[in-house]
């Protein structure tokens, strides 16, 4: 009877101690009859934890579709659109340090970048916009334009930032900056306002982060300050598994300010009478690192314009995949200069070269020069 005893207690024991592991935790040495030690069971790396190295270099590209559906009063139902806009977004992203704590440094450049907004969807669809970095007509004609500037501020900038091995962002480095340089230009109000909306931490945070929090809320659920537009919220994420190296992830968010000043091109203060929303998204990761992600959230927005009660739904699809640029690691790598040329000065009042120059003179090195 005894022995049945002792074999009842030690399977509660360890039971305790699987039950400890499956919750997420690492169990501690537990003692048992006789001296004997259960052994605590550690957890290999996280693969959703990112594994940064110094030098290691990214492409980012992330595709923003925002879609926005506002219902004024004045307007017939069948006669409202909505307003479209896809933006497309090509960063190089390095890591410049790693610190103690598993986080990084990223240097984050924007080297293309490109958006339109259409009117209406489907075959019925009205282009009304369009812009692209690459094309010299558009950089020449259209880089000013408020529709381009408040997300094109950072063509061939770095924004740098702080990133945590679960993906979200710690904080940025450079930013005010940014914001600094949007106010002291002396822009328009409704400029300023739509330049200060793109170089907010909250929205850029959203912007560049890796897998919406769904790393951060893998054993746990996350919460956080986020922004629909220029909404701000809190968020709280969770997430599953969902394959190897995969997680789905879900959002809800809530706590609206009760007044902005600013939405999407509207600079004017605006109540906000009712808000809900939420999101999915599912994201994969490889070899350490996010690989590919996708993210749709929306949010029901009633708000007060003047005397106006104006309904608006929010609607935000981002698909974002990373691609490793391969870097030469630990190599030697030697320059050797084989010749050098000055270009030959002609004095226009001397109407032929000084022999007597140094300037006209070709430079030669020696056959034992390299």
């Amino acid at each position: 009877m005894m022995q049945i005893h002792k074999l009842v207690f030690l399977g509660l024991v360890a039971f305790l101690a699987a039950g400890s592991v499956a919750r997420g935790q690492i169990a501690s040495p537990v003692p048992s009859p006789r001296g004997m030690r259960i052994e605590p069971i550690t957890h290999p790396i996280s693969e959703f934890r990112l594994q940064f190295h110094e030098g290691d270099l990214h492409r980012v590209v992330t595709k923003e579709v925002l879609k926005l559906a506002m219902h004024f009063p004045q307007v017939d139902a069948s006669g409202a659109r909505p307003s479209i806009r896809t933006s497309v977004y090509s960063f190089t992203e390095t890591v410049e340090k790693v610190l103690p704590d598993g986080s990084a440094i990223i240097g984050a450049s924007l080297d293309s970048f490109q958006t339109g907004i259409n009117f209406g969807e489907g075959k019925h669809a009205e282009n009304f916009f369009r812009f692209n970095s690459a094309d010299d007509w558009s950089i020449t004609h259209e880089l000013h334009d408020i529709k381009v500037l408040p997300r094109a501020q950072f063509l061939g900038h770095v924004i740098r930032f702080v990133m945590r091995p679960d993906g979200t962002i710690a904080r940025f480095l450079n930013l005010d900056d940014f914001h600094d340089d949007a106010v002291g230009h002396g822009y328009a109000y409704d400029m300023v306002h739509a330049m200060l909306s793109l170089t907010d931490s909250l929205r850029m945070g959203q912007l560049l982060e890796y897998g919406m929090g769904g790393m951060a809320a893998l054993n746990a659920p996350y919460t956080s300050p986020s922004t629909a537009t220029e909404i701000p919220i809190t968020r709280t994420v969770t997430s599953n598994r969902d394959g190897n190296n995969k997680l789905k992830v879900r959002a809800s968010y809530f706590d609206p300010p009760q007044r902005i000043e600013y939405l999407e091109g509207i600079a004017t203060p605006m109540g906000i009478l009712h808000f809900y929303g939420g999101g999915t998204g599912e994201m994969a990761v490889s070899n350490g690192y996010l690989k590919h992600s996708f993210y749709q959230d929306t949010a029901n927005v009633k708000l007060a314009i003047d005397i106006d009660t104006v309904p608006e739904e929010i609607t935000r699809t981002v698909t974002t995949d990373v691609y490793p640029i391969q870097v030469l690691h630990a190599s030697k790598i030697t320059i050797r200069e084989i010749k050098s040329h000055r270009a030959v000065y002609k004095d226009p009042n001397a109407g032929e070269f000084d022999s007597d120059s140094t300037a006209g003179a070709e430079i030669r090195k020696s056959p034992n020069q390299h």
